[in-house]
């Protein structure tokens, strides 16, 4: 959390006073920069007319920087990071608490000269059209900095990022980029301007917005520029207004260091975020992910293969049938690979809503088309001549499938995760609206960065307004031109007072794009997992099936409930009696607790589980972590208080809250492990996604779903991460 300084209007300069309306805010990012920063403060506070402030986000640089700014200059407002942030996320923070019309955001290193400010100022007054000015810089030694750039090609980065630039410093594509043929001495509209100097106009950024803080450091100058030109405004260099900047070029200087890291890896996110190819890509993602899918497949089946043959070679003395070399296996593996592929397929292994399966999907569904492999397989080894084929060598090949299966797709997943966790392969999204509900959208996809999404902005739809804070990038007319040009890949309706004939018409006109396409329903709160559009009385509707867990598979969930329970009793007993003879020894009391709930039908019970202390014990703390101070639970699964699977066990005041679409939950047993872990808006209150989960659960119930959640809570178990 950052702590700001707040001078008062006495302790100011005349010519750096608090206002409320002011011409101008310069924002500059510290870190490690005491000297340079003192210096670039003295030039402010010497050339700085009335209706300037300044804020200085310092990046927790421990060298003294807030104590030289206390001392000497207290005008300044000050924000002290308790981490390095990077530098666009420190610039963000010092924009959204400017008042200026415009900001000026400079670095440590740059020297204001007398009447520049001024000139900034008057130029943006002059041109409305510019988002973004840059100031003419010079170099300490009074030459010129080509401060202002045409934006990258493929030769500019090789010459910029190789030895090549040194062999050929006049190359043609270079002297472009750089614009060394271009007339210094007068303003022009340019790509982009360094971001050493940048003057903002504030009216700007509600279509441009801030910077993208996925750049830590580097290329959200170039990106910031960009995002201007696409959004309809300019970007000048502004040749009257000069300043000093002591350019360094450290990125270039050592081989390799952290700065050209963070080059290197600022210049990978932007060309994913604006690279054609990045772009086609992502077009093409579900044809490039089906055949990477299918690829990984080939390599776990032929894996398989190779270890099931090994094992059976192995077992040659312990087996009566004879061994046959590897070769005449050759049609068989060749027919596995196809028939297990197809039976992949057949049961949507490479289907797109699989995408987002983890690995108990992801071990059910190939569990399932392996075994109708298996049948197939079995059956070839008939058909063919029995002494050829070791059957026992088809069986561990099938069961190695599986698991070879699962683990690599679920390695492929969590690299992929990384991946997007560093910000990279997101998917651009616009949401259509800009009332409450894209409001929430917007909250969510910000909070849940995890999933995979930019949020490019919103599309005006000429309804409501809320309190936003993303720039609004185009009308819902203008939404299909924008597309391309914004490398949008998904478009989210959040707009429920849209007519049906404005988004048919946008579907209409965007149906040959690869941009899917999304809306929040107004079905939402009764939606299930099982709804599905149909064909009735020639009209596609949506139809509900009705396939509650009451019906013919509650007796054989209970069964199960039964069987597991008392042999999970029998494996656990070692674990209660350890914990209840140090209870017993430390004298803390009884080691199980009785809990008030609310069952099925609204009926309360007594929910035993581990008591509670607070300082536990080792042991204890190990039994929670992995889920075995859920163990007394089973009692209640015996009892048919509770079940294996099921919506989690709410408590009497949780229950009292919810309404009569939530209370759903309770036309099933609650159980241990819970298709989704506790998430409270508030204490004693539970959240919308927890509701709507539970209502899901019991709507779309299946031995299927029953065993994936038990597999992920036994996940989060096994990981010390159980939330029981």
């Amino acid at each position: 959390m950052a702590r700001v300084a707040s001078p008062h209007d006495e302790d100011l300069p005349q010519n750096v006073r608090s206002d409320d309306a002011l011409d101008l805010s310069v924002v500059t990012v510290g870190y490690r920069s005491r000297e340079a920063l003192r210096g670039l403060l003295t030039s402010i506070g010497d050339t700085a007319g009335p209706g300037v402030e300044t804020l200085l986000i310092d990046n927790a640089s421990h060298d003294g920087t807030a104590e030289m700014v206390r001392a000497d200059h207290p005008w300044v407002r000050l924000y002290e990071n308790g981490a390095n942030v990077g530098y666009s996320r420190a610039v963000n923070q010092g924009i959204r608490d400017s008042r200026g019309r415009y900001v000026l955001v400079l670095n440590p290193d740059v020297r204001v000269t007398p009447g520049a400010l001024g000139e900034l100022v008057r130029f943006m007054d002059r041109h409305r059209d510019a988002a973004i000015a840059g100031a003419k810089l010079l170099n300490e030694d009074g030459t010129l900095q080509e401060s202002c750039r045409r934006f990258y090609t493929f030769w500019t980065l090789i010459l910029r990022r190789t030895f090549l630039g040194r062999l050929f410093p006049n190359a043609r594509a270079l002297r472009s980029y750089l614009m060394a043929d271009f007339d210094h001495s007068h303003s022009r509209e340019v790509d982009w301007v360094l971001g050493a100097c940048m003057m903002v106009r504030k009216e700007a950024l509600d279509d441009v917005g801030l910077m993208d803080e996925r750049f830590f450091l580097y290329f959200e100058d170039v990106d910031w520029c960009y995002r201007a030109w696409k959004s309809g405004w300019k970007v000048y260099y502004v040749a009257e207004a000069t300043m000093e900047h002591a350019y360094a070029r450290e990125s270039a200087r050592k081989m390799p260091s952290r700065l050209l890291l963070a080059h290197v890896v600022s210049l990978f996110h932007f060309y994913d975020k604006w690279g054609k190819v990045a772009y086609w890509m992502r077009k093409n993602r579900t044809a490039l992910r089906r055949g990477g899918l299918i690829l990984s497949d080939l390599v776990s089946i032929n894996g398989a293969f190779a270890l099931a043959y090994l094992l059976r070679s192995s077992l040659r003395g312990l087996l009566a049938k004879p061994m046959f070399g590897a070769g005449v296996y050759g049609p068989f593996l060749i027919f596995a690979n196809i028939v297990l592929v197809f039976t992949f397929a057949l049961f949507g292994l490479y289907d797109r809503k699989t995408e987002r399966e983890d690995g108990p999907d992801i071990l059910l569904r190939s569990t399932k088309a392996t075994a109708v492999a298996a049948v197939m397989l079995m059956a070839s080894t008939y058909l063919a001549s029995q002494t050829l084929y070791s059957r026992v060598l088809v069986g561990v090949f099938c069961v190695l499938t599986v698991a070879l299966v699962t683990l690599l797709r679920m390695g492929l997943r969590g690299v992929h995760r990384a991946v997007q966790a560093g910000s990279f392969d997101l998917r651009r999204v616009v949401i259509v609206g800009t009332g409450p509900e894209a409001e929430r959208m917007a909250a969510r996809i910000a909070r849940h960065a995890e999933t995979g999404y930019d949020l490019v902005g919103v599309v005006d739809t000429g309804g409501p307004r809320a309190a936003l804070g993303m720039p609004v990038v185009s009308t819902l007319d203008g939404l299909p031109e924008l597309l391309d040009e914004q490398r949008i890949g998904e478009v989210v309706f959040a707009d429920p007072d849209l007519s049906n004939d404005r988004i048919a018409d946008f579907l209409m006109r965007t149906r040959k794009s690869p941009v899917d396409v999304k809306m929040l329903s107004g079905f939402s709160e009764v939606l299930t997992l099982s709804a599905r559009v149909e064909e009735f009385l020639d009209l596609p509707i949506v139809s509900f099936e009705r396939e509650a867990m009451m019906r013919t598979g509650a007796g054989l969930k209970r069964l199960i409930d039964i069987v597991c329970a008392t042999l999970l009793v029998i494996l656990w007993s070692p674990a209660l009696a350890v914990t209840g003879l140090v209870t017993g020894v430390t004298g803390r009391g009884a080691p199980i607790s009785k809990q008030e709930r609310v069952g099925r039908d609204g009926a309360t019970f007594s929910m035993y589980r581990l008591r509670e202390t607070q300082r536990p014990s080792a042991l204890r703390r190990f039994l929670t972590r992995h889920g075995l101070s859920s163990a007394p639970m089973l009692l209640n699964v015996l009892k048919g208080e509770m079940s294996l699977a099921g919506p989690r066990p709410l408590s009497r005041e949780e229950a009292s809250g919810l309404d009569a679409g939530a209370s759903l939950r309770f036309d099933a047993r609650p159980g241990i492990a819970s298709p989704i872990t506790r998430v409270a808006d508030e204490e004693g209150s539970v959240s919308r996604a927890e509701r709507e989960i539970g209502m899901y659960y019991v709507q779309s119930w299946s031995l299927g779903a029953d065993v994936r959640v038990a597999l992920r809570w036994m996940g989060r178990c096994i990981a010390g991460r159980c939330g029981q």
